[in-house]
Parts: C-alpha cells; structure tokens; sequence
C-alpha cells in the first residue's frame, strides 16, 4: 500500500510538471473545452482549424474513431479544416472503421501526414490530395529548444532510458552496455500502472519519476546514448545528434513511426532485437551534418505546407 501511495504521488508530480509547463509556455485560449462541450461555438472565434499531430486519427489511442479529432464541429461553409502531420499509426484498418474515418477526412480542405504508410491509406481510399510532412517537433531546429531546457539534475556522464512498454530483457542488456561503456543509468520510467514494468522500480542509478517536457528534452541532449522505443524520445537524440537505440515497440503498426523516421533521414538502422544488435549499432556512427543537410530540407518543405494552406484559405493571416 506504501509503495502504491509513492506511485500515485509520483504521478500526480509528474501531471503537475507537465501543466505547468503548459500553462507557462503555450498560448492557450482563455477557456478549457472538453469533449462534451458544444465546440460548434468555435466556429465564431477561428477561421481556420488545424487538426494534429502525433496519434489523434489512431482509433486504438482514441477509444474509437472520435469526430472531434477529425474538426466534424467545424463549419466547412465559412471556416477551413486543415490537417498537419497526424499519425495513423496503422499501416490498414478494418472497413468499417476505415470507411468512419475517410467520410470526415473528405471534409479537409487541406491534408498532410506523418507517414508514408498513412498517406498511402489516405490517398487510396479519398479524393485528396495528400502531403507527408514532418513531426511538429522537428519544425524546430536545436537552437529554438534552448530557452526551455534546464540543467539535469545528474551530472556525471550517463545513458538516458525511456521505454514506454518493453521487457525486463531489455533493460538487463542495457545494464550490460552500460557497465561495458562505464557510464550510469538515468531512466524516465514509464508511469501507467497497465503499461508498467516493474523492474523499473530497480533499474537504473538516478530516476526522473516526475520530470515535465523540459527536462525530459534537456535529459536528452546531455546523454552519451540513448535507448528508447518512443518516436519523440527518438525525435530529440537526432536534434541533439545524441547517439540511439530503437527497440521495437509492440505491434507492427507502431514500429512503422520510428522506422519511417530513421528512413526518411538516411539513417542506417538503429533497431536493437539481441545483444548482438546493440553491439552492431554501436558500431555505426551516424552522419549528422548529412542527417542536418535533409532535415533541414524537409523542414523547408513542412512549413511551406502550412504558410501554403493557410494563405490559399485565409489571405488575412500569414505566417
């Protein structure tokens, strides 16, 4: 019961944290709307409405196919539903939930995705015209991050750890590459009782049980490696040109978002299945100022999408 109380503590920190930053770093409109709010009343402050990014047309993390993710409150005879980057996070669906989610996105005026799987979804089973775009986070070069990052509370060299699911295997493997390297072990374990892993209790030398976004990117950029499963976690070691290791994440579908990633930016495979794997990556060292030279291509390319969609429906704002 103890130790359950320090659980829920810690999770309440970590929810803190997390609006905090929110609060203090995001501009928010004066007024909290909730699902079960009338957001029709919307219509009457915005004129263009821009859906995404991450997971929100994944009908798995939304409990279902929700129309409020896909702007079905918007009124497409005066104001502009646009998408920017949302993940399917599916390389197929079932046609019943395919055939929901494609009568809301015919609405769009305007549709980019994260994936080349989504893409191919989307463009196979609608009438529109449909752009691969990057991850917001990656709209922002290294530089922009600077203002939000925070000196880590661990100052000795270390590898940072953040798995959202994975195994006790895994962490074991990752102890042996640490004591092989001599660095310690910083993790951000995982918080969602259904999802834990409960040898994160005692994995690691120094845990950030309730660490916000801010620490979570400045944890990042002062590792000497990184292992993962998460595509943001993934995300900032290529910002920061912090050296990773990718381990899968259950289900196909989820994978397809981290291999997209490594793909798009030429980066040789990074996926760890075994030891010997870890070995192999280690080996490979990543080209940043090539990794640099196309994602600043891609970025170009991103926000020309949305000052493109934007002005074309709304001459009055321009970015």
């Amino acid at each position: 019961l103890l130790a359950e109380n320090r659980h829920i503590n810690r999770l309440i920190r970590r929810k803190y944290n997390f609006l905090h930053f929110i609060n203090e770093s995001m501009h928010l409109t004066n007024k909290k709307y909730l699902y079960n709010d009338d957001l029709t009343v919307l219509n009457n402050e915005f004129n263009v409405f821009i859906a995404g990014s991450d997971q929100i047309w994944n009908p798995v993390c939304t409990g279902g196919v929700d129309s409020n993710f896909f702007l079905n409150f918007v009124d497409g005879r005066v104001n502009k539903r646009i998408a920017y980057a949302p993940s399917l996070a599916h390389a197929s669906f079932e046609d019943k939930i395919l055939n929901e989610m494609c009568g809301y996105i015919e609405k769009f005026d305007a549709i980019s995705v994260r994936e080349e799987s989504g893409k191919k979804i989307l463009k196979n089973n609608t009438s529109k015209n449909i752009e691969v775009v990057l991850d917001p986070t990656m709209l922002l070069e290294e530089k922009d991050y600077k203002k939000l990052e925070i000196k880590p509370k661990f100052d000795k060299p270390y590898i940072f750890v953040y798995m959202l699911r994975g195994t006790k295997e895994q962490r074991c493997m990752i102890e042996k590459f640490a004591k092989k390297v001599n660095l310690k072990i910083i993790t951000m374990p995982f918080m969602e009782p259904e999802y834990a892993v409960w040898y994160d209790f005692k994995f690691g030398d120094f845990k950030y049980w309730d660490a916000g976004p801010d620490e979570f990117i400045s944890v990042i950029k002062n590792a000497s490696y990184v292992f993962t499963d998460s595509f943001h976690s993934s995300v900032f070691s290529i910002l920061y040109h912090v050296p990773f290791f990718t381990f899968p994440k259950v289900g196909k579908a989820q994978m397809s978002r981290i291999i997209n990633l490594q793909k798009i930016l030429n980066i040789d495979s990074r996926m760890v299945y075994n030891e010997n794997d870890i070995n192999c990556v280690f080996q490979k060292k990543i080209d940043w100022k090539s990794v640099d030279e196309i994602l600043d291509g891609k970025r170009i390319i991103s926000q020309q999408y949305i000052r493109k969609v934007i002005r074309k429906y709304d001459e009055g704002i321009c970015l």
